[in-house]
């Protein structure tokens, strides 16, 4: 039986390469998803039901590999990178990779990010590309504004419409992730990870979660699920801002079974984040049988720049199987241009 993850990833790239030609709902796709997301219930060794965001949910098998990522470069500012004409990523540079101890790491390069001046524009546009593997990619456009308004289109020239008609979406979500990540950079830890775990609702966080807070690094704690999800919403939607990739980096630094491995992507220095069984649960774990073997931990990665902490891509399946990727090519934009189709 495969985990609640696995299911919605492969039924939603089933959805996307099940008829030949057709043009695929993403943006329903992603609100199922994320709508669903949080887990029910989490147990020791195993997770309950729900699943992950399409955007950012995919994952990676094996925490040493570092993922292929988008051809273009990823950019917090200047000008819009040409759009690929292939879905192909690049191969692995072959670079060899080695561990590292994920706290340090993280919290010295979210203190560096932090440093950065804040760029120009009013808005972060991301190009988007979904595949799963023999099939062919897709590519689409979010446009997240600093006001915490989403837009999305699956065409680049789609988006004047959808800004000037203030087609707004996801429900304010992206905006309290990204403003739980901001508040991470210089507040409490313990309030910071309450606020992204229950970013994705606007009713007081519950007692129960505020419970879970102080045993984070047991791990196998529902609090730990949403945290991980929240912090790869907000890394995506304030991908432009220095100060969410700094506070998602403090954030992720304080769950309990995300390993760092470094490498270089088509000419990048990366560092892989990936989140196991801790924040996830194990693909096949069966609650009437407790003593079972649990399976293979289900694994999600994000693949970052490691200078600026800009994501390049997402990878996940059950370990040592990649089911689904989503590369990311970012750009700073100001909505006024976007609307008048300057960019």
């Amino acid at each position: 039986m495969n985990s609640p993850t696995e299911q919605h990833l492969g039924a939603a790239f089933r959805d996307l390469v099940a008829q030949q030609p057709f043009t695929p709902d993403v943006s329903a796709i992603e609100h199922r998803a994320r709508q669903a997301r949080r887990r029910d219930r989490i147990v020791r060794g195993g997770i309950g039901v729900g699943v992950v965001a399409v955007a950012a949910g995919a994952a990676i098998g094996v925490a040493g590999a570092v993922p292929s990522a988008p051809a273009g470069t990823a950019q917090a500012s200047g000008t819009h990178p040409a759009v690929r004409a292939s879905g192909a990523h690049p191969a692995n540079t072959g670079a060899s990779t080695r561990s590292t101890n994920t706290q340090p790491s993280l919290m010295t390069l979210s203190a560096d990010v932090a440093a950065e001046p804040r760029p120009t524009g009013d808005a972060t546009l991301v190009e988007r590309e979904t595949g799963a593997p023999g099939q062919k990619t897709i590519n689409v456009w979010d446009l997240y504004a600093d006001n915490g308004s989403y837009f999305f289109s699956q065409t680049e020239a789609g988006l004047p419409a959808q800004v000037k008609e203030n087609n707004n979406q996801g429900e304010g979500m992206f905006g309290r992730e990204v403003a739980a990540a901001t508040y991470a950079v210089t507040g409490d830890l313990d309030t910071a990870a309450l606020k992204m775990a229950w970013a994705s609702n606007t009713t007081p966080v519950p007692a129960w979660l505020s419970a879970q807070v102080k045993n984070m690094s047991a791990g196998g704690l529902q609090i730990d699920n949403y945290v991980w999800e929240g912090c790869q919403d907000a890394l995506i939607a304030g991908s432009g801002n220095p100060q969410v990739r700094a506070g998602v980096l403090r954030l992720v630094s304080a769950l309990p079974d995300i390993k760092v491995t470094q490498g270089t992507v088509a000419g990048q220095p990366t560092l892989t984040l990936t989140a196991g069984a801790a924040e996830l649960g194990h693909v096949a774990a069966d609650k009437a049988n407790p003593k079972a073997d649990p399976g293979p931990a289900y694994q999600e990665a994000i693949t970052i720049n490691a200078d600026t902490g800009i994501p390049l891509q997402v990878a996940g399946g059950p370990a040592g199987q990649v089911t689904g990727t989503v590369s990311y090519v970012v750009t700073r934009v100001n909505l006024a241009d976007i609307t008048a189709g300057k960019f």
